[in-house]
């Protein structure tokens, strides 16, 4: 158990990490090379993929941070755990999201997101 809560501790560092250099090698030690991370946003294969969707991200909610919302839950190969993504010093989280990933060798080969909670529309 120890092993996924830190290896999702580490996919959340890459979702934090504006460095494109130090995020891209945070990908690479997370995720296996052909990778998909699937939301209902989203369908990304593979590392650059996966970078160019954190980017984005990144640039649509600057300064905000992802961060885990509960425990890492483990069975076989597969996780599943709580996320968030607020603004520095808020109450609340923008956005929530649950996700269930799916591991070879000790790293992910696919992650289907969910997103429970998403800001409205302006």
């Amino acid at each position: 158990m120890h092993n996924a809560h830190h290896l999702i501790e580490r996919y959340i560092d890459g979702w934090n990490e504006t460095d494109a250099l130090r995020r891209r090698n945070l990908i690479e030690d997370v995720y296996t090379e052909h990778a998909r991370y699937t939301d209902p946003m989203i369908d990304a294969n593979g590392w650059e993929a996966i970078d160019a969707t954190i980017a984005a991200v990144q640039g649509m909610f600057p300064g905000h941070r992802f961060s885990l919302a509960g425990p890492v839950d483990a069975h076989h190969d597969t996780l599943r755990f709580q996320w968030q993504l607020a603004a520095p010093d808020a109450d609340e989280p923008l956005v929530v999201g649950f996700d269930v990933a799916a591991l070879e060798h000790g790293r992910i080969r696919q992650v289907f997101g969910f997103l429970d909670k998403v800001p409205q529309a302006a």
